[in-house]
């Protein structure tokens, strides 16, 4: 009798548990490849955590994340509601969220988002949040999930400061009444999104893809190094001339970049002068930025190989006087800013293409003519 009631046990543990675990509920986040399915991924599990703290009602959440992109509009717009019966019916996601690595533009406006609480999907667009946190993005997923939900929209700033203050405004979409859109307002939104486009760039990618600019800046640098003419003038000039040389230096590197691999946009659909204006300065603060990271590597190796190679008795000898380390700091200071020259001719021989990825207008090209599909892997 008591082994009966023991085997009985295990099934009656499964029925009560099967009341008591509340219902689950998944999320699926489509994310473009590179920054913003590596911040889906970082975010998913945080995601789940903050999920359980905004719902109102008790749910456990699966979040998924399936790294794809989808295709834009002639307008810059994302049409997410067209595909969402076929995610839908492939991956059985409850709700679905697409987090774009692109600027987003609704009713000529740059939006953060667009929800649709009908078809329980939305659009987030990862530059609207500028240099934010892995922990802000999962904040923005978690509230889009809530509205999703529930249909309750985020609470306005309580205060009228907090509301002047605010770079965001909610309207209606004008295609479909059913969506609501998050817009961004202002100069200060505009410069917020302009700091997240570089940011999705990822402008540290972009140097590993100059290697023929490096190479022609070390090989260039390395000659100053170890140029005893150099010396001396690494030695006379002032610290203000080494800096202005410097800033020459990198600026001519980033226009020969700009210019040798086309990189001026010239953006198609609506508002064109506007995103002309904010992709092009996105583009110009990537660049820049990439310059100013290979300036800085060349700056180090040619330091440590000054170091190591030049002898300080024999540097003292042809400068007539008594060295320490600044010496040598402004002999790698000139010699970077000369290699730097030389790495803007280098990068001629570099891969334009996939100089151009780093940039908006050759990846929205390329979603602009793309085909929606969803392979095998994507299923999966």
């Amino acid at each position: 009798m008591l082994w009966e009631r023991l085997k009985l046990l295990p099934e009656s543990c499964e029925v009560l548990m099967s009341v008591q675990d509340p219902e689950m509920r998944t999320i699926g986040i489509i994310a473009d490849p590179g920054i913003a399915d590596a911040v889906a991924n970082r975010v998913a599990a945080r995601l789940e955590g903050v999920l359980e703290k905004l719902q109102e009602q008790e749910h456990r959440w699966d979040v998924q994340v399936a790294p794809f992109s989808l295709p834009l509009g002639e307008s810059g717009r994302v049409a997410l509601n067209d595909k969402v019966p076929k995610l839908r019916e492939k991956h059985g996601w409850d709700f679905i969220i697409y987090l774009t690595d692109a600027p987003h533009y609704v009713q000529n406006r740059p939006v953060r988002s667009v929800i649709s609480v009908e078809d329980a999907s939305a659009v987030l667009s990862m530059p609207s949040l500028g240099m934010a946190r892995p922990r802000t993005v999962a904040r923005e997923l978690a509230e889009l999930v809530r509205e999703l939900a529930t249909g309750k929209q985020p609470a306005p700033p309580p205060t009228p400061l907090g509301r002047a203050m605010s770079v965001h405004a909610s309207r209606q979409d004008g295609q479909n009444e059913q969506n609501r859109i998050t817009s961004i307002e202002g100069l200060r939104g505009r410069l917020l999104l302009v700091a997240g486009m570089v940011r999705s760039n990822q402008p540290w990618k972009l140097v590993p893809r100059l290697s023929s600019a490096m190479a022609g800046a070390v090989a260039t640098g390395a000659f100053g190094v170890f140029y005893t003419s150099i010396w001396s003038m690494a030695d006379y000039l002032p610290a203000t001339r080494l800096a202005l040389i410097t800033l020459s230096s990198i600026l001519i590197l980033t226009l020969w970049l700009l210019l040798h691999n086309r990189l001026w946009e010239r953006p198609q659909g609506n508002r064109r002068r506007e995103r002309m204006v904010i992709y092009n300065a996105a583009t110009v603060l990537t660049v820049g930025f990439a310059a100013t990271a290979m300036y800085l590597l060349l700056f180090l190796a040619l330091l440590a190989g000054a170091l190591i190679v030049i002898d300080q008795e024999y540097l003292a000898y042809q400068l007539r006087h008594d060295v320490s380390l600044a010496e040598y700091v402004n002999l790698a200071w000139l010699a970077s800013s000369l290699g730097t020259m030389g790495g803007a001719i280098g990068s001629s021989f570099d891969e334009v293409k996939e100089v151009q990825r780093a940039t908006f207008s050759q990846r929205e090209y390329e979603r602009r003519n793309m085909e929606f599909t969803i392979s095998k892997d994507e299923v999966d």
